[in-house]
């Protein structure tokens, strides 16, 4: 695919800005492609396109990060062999959600209401379950099993996770998209990202990092030669430990202070 082939994994690394854009550019083509081709569950169409165009990416990126690590693990510390990586799925997973967020404001609202369908109505499900007492417990469980499945799914087949996260992107658009409409359109969405940063941004990192542990340990597993295996699988604990320390204050954040 020449989009994928746009930028290579040392370049992703390097800038993240780069990755944005690419998340951007297959979000928006994702969306055109689904939109022309199905009549029905849209939205779903539209994550398994988004899926299908960025795996051959993120697996280079993955395998190209693991194989760095080997390299690199004497000399770096910790944070030092993953923040780059950690940033460039936050960047992707941006770009994706950016593209998708302004698509929803600018569309006609019949148009974006059938794309997004999917999306609004796993919404709505979830403010139901906050109006009706869900707490901190219940929604800390329901993120742990996000980023449980963004591990296995990684770990197992790759586009599993990225299924996960576009679709989790997807839905973060809707509900920004439908914030942003309602406060005047596209000049509606920068505050309608600010109601969703404070707990939204741990618990999207927190879904990015389980699926980098999972990829991370599916390409030791795979190349065979990888002789600092058991050292990519302590840092591959260490990052799910970190995952759900983001989770428990995301959640947190989202019972005292963010309402729906």
């Amino acid at each position: 695919m020449v989009l994928d082939r746009l930028i290579d994994a040392k370049e992703a690394l390097k800038d993240p800005f780069k990755t944005f854009i690419l998340g951007f550019l297959v979000s928006c083509i994702s969306l055109f492609i689904s939109y022309t081709m199905f009549s029905q569950t849209l939205g779903l169409y539209t994550t398994i396109i988004i899926t299908l165009a960025s795996l051959p990416f993120m697996n280079r990126l993955l395998r190209y990060e693991e194989k760095q690590d080997e390299s690199i693990m004497e000399s770096s510390t910790f944070f030092q062999r993953y923040s780059d990586i950690i940033l460039a799925y936050i960047a992707f997973f941006c770009g994706m959600t950016l593209a998708m967020s302004i698509s929803f404001v600018i569309l006609p609202q019949s148009i974006s209401e059938r794309i997004f369908h999917e999306q609004i109505t796993q919404i709505n499900i979830i403010r139901g379950n906050f109006e009706f007492g869900t707490k901190f417990t219940t929604i800390f469980m329901n993120n742990v099993s996000v980023t449980i499945l963004s591990f296995l799914f990684s770990f197992l087949f790759g586009c599993g996770a990225i299924f996960i996260l576009g679709w989790n992107a997807s839905v973060l658009a809707s509900a920004i998209g439908l914030i942003a409409r309602n406060q005047g359109g596209i000049k509606g969405l920068p505050s309608a990202v600010v109601m969703f940063l404070p707990h939204g941004s741990f618990e999207i990192t927190a879904y990015l990092i389980g699926a980098i542990a999972g990829g991370l340990v599916s390409a030791a597993v795979t190349r065979k030669k990888s002789y600092r295996f058991w050292e990519i699988m302590q840092d591959s604990g260490k990052l799910l430990l970190i995952s759900f320390l983001f989770l428990i204050i995301g959640a947190l954040i989202e019972t005292s202070i963010i309402v729906l």
